[in-house]
């Protein structure tokens, strides 16, 4: 495959279509949230009741691929003959930083309490076999399973950039070796990128609703002040980790996240 040649600018099909949904959407939420709440929570019971089957068993073969992936017969691949951009110790940090982030200091210690109060399959709540599950699915959670989803994802990544040296990687570029590069590129890869967009933002529009008022109330509890819990105070955590253009010397020293890890 010959090499992508970079582009500069907006591509209309890629940027606008994400774009104009996730508008609509949030407009039709602030519009009317007691009814975005009921339609949010139909979809969320559908997905999770409806197909929680395939998402568990997703993830149960991400991590036999990541198994296959470390101890298969690609294991000593190198990907690039490039040498590290960061030491060992800063991609760990990296990555751990990127994968849990805020969410790690309210649920890797409190979710535990959550399944022991609302126990699944008709289990007693604060028995002894709710306490037992609740540790159990704590784990495929905060344990290996999500690691391994990441892990095994980011190397079809890195094998199109580091080997194949695309320049543009966006999701659908990983489908050529099955779909074809005629289909990657045509209407298919750009509804696979437009699908991919709209969800990378609201996941990051969740991470940044749930993560707000955590870092609030752990200011609270670290300072002599209080901060109130309003909008405009609020939203000040958010639109300062939104903002990277003064952080970005840092971030590429890689010293941001061994701090963050710290800090968590």
């Amino acid at each position: 495959m010959k090499n992508e040649k970079r582009k500069t600018g907006i591509e209309p099909k890629v940027f606008f279509p994400p774009l104009i949904i996730v508008g609509i959407l949030c407009w039709l939420t602030v519009r009317d949230l007691d009814a975005a709440n009921v339609v949010i929570n139909a979809v969320f019971s559908y997905v999770t009741n409806v197909w929680g089957w395939a998402f568990e068993w997703y993830m149960v073969v991400m991590l036999f691929g990541w198994f296959w992936l470390v101890f298969g017969p690609y294991a000593k691949k190198r990907l690039g003959n490039e040498p590290p951009e960061f030491s060992t110790a800063s991609w760990i940090f990296m990555m751990f930083a990127s994968c849990t982030s805020a969410a790690v200091l309210f649920w890797g210690s409190i979710e535990i309490y959550y399944y022991i109060s609302t126990p699944p399959f008709g289990l007693e709540p604060n028995s002894t076999g709710a306490k037992e599950l609740g540790l159990a699915y704590s784990l495929f959670h905060w344990g290996p399973l999500p690691w391994a989803t990441y892990s095994f994802l980011s190397v079809a990544f890195a094998y199109f950039f580091f080997v194949r040296k695309m320049e543009v990687i966006r999701p659908s570029s990983t489908l050529v070796p099955l779909v074809g590069e005629k289909h990657a590129k045509g209407l298919f890869g750009t509804i696979v990128d437009n699908f991919y967009l709209v969800a990378l933002i609201f996941a990051m529009g969740t991470s940044l609703g749930l993560a707000t008022p955590l870092v609030t109330s752990v200011c609270n509890g670290c300072l002599a002040f209080r901060i109130p819990c309003n909008w405009t105070l609020s939203s000040l955590p958010a639109g300062l980790s939104s903002t990277p253009f003064a952080s970005l010397a840092v971030c590429k020293k890689g010293y941001v996240s061994p701090v963050t890890c710290v800090v968590t």
